[in-house]
């Protein structure tokens, strides 16, 4: 038999001695699974933000158009798989635009770019009035694809996914 003391000790002793319940387990573990899914969601994604990309190319395709606008010329933004480069048409040539926003940019690494122009070129070229020519432009990594879309009237889209 068990001895007992008046204030119960050995009881204490006893269930100190027998460790986890399964709830306070199962607790541990829980609290365990959300800290890691925190730390994961936070690391940076192994190749290019697609969707940064996206944007930026969406806002440097619109900075062309109003150019166009602005100094009634001609503008065109030609992509290949290296990066994207501007351009304006003065006295029926083509002449590099290389200041502020109409900078050439380098495609990050990793990034797979595809362009389906209305005539097969991979260009957008903006009018005077702001009309371009359509164009889709489909940005992919390994995980994603982004598309941004450039309409007859010049407005510029982004979208999530192959669409």
């Amino acid at each position: 038999m068990t001895p007992i003391s008046a204030t119960g000790a050995s009881r204490r002793r006893a269930r100190a001695e027998r460790g986890f319940s399964l709830v306070e387990m199962m607790v541990a573990l829980a609290i365990l699974g959300l800290l890691t899914a925190t730390v994961l969601m936070t690391l940076p994604d192994d190749g290019p933000r697609l969707s940064d990309e996206a944007e930026r190319l969406a806002g440097r395709l619109e900075h062309a158009r109003e150019e166009a606008l602005a100094v009634n010329r001609p503008v065109e933004v030609t992509l290949d798989a290296r990066g994207y480069a501007f351009r304006e048409q003065r006295r029926g040539e083509w002449r590099p635009l290389a200041d502020g926003p109409f900078e050439a940019q380098a495609w990050p690494e990793g990034l797979k770019v595809a362009v389906e122009g209305a005539d097969g070129r991979s260009a957008v070229r903006f009018d005077t009035t702001g009309a371009a020519e359509p164009a889709v432009i489909r940005l992919s990594n390994k995980a994603r694809t982004m598309r941004v879309v450039v309409d007859a009237q010049g407005e510029v889209q982004v979208h999530d996914g192959q669409g």
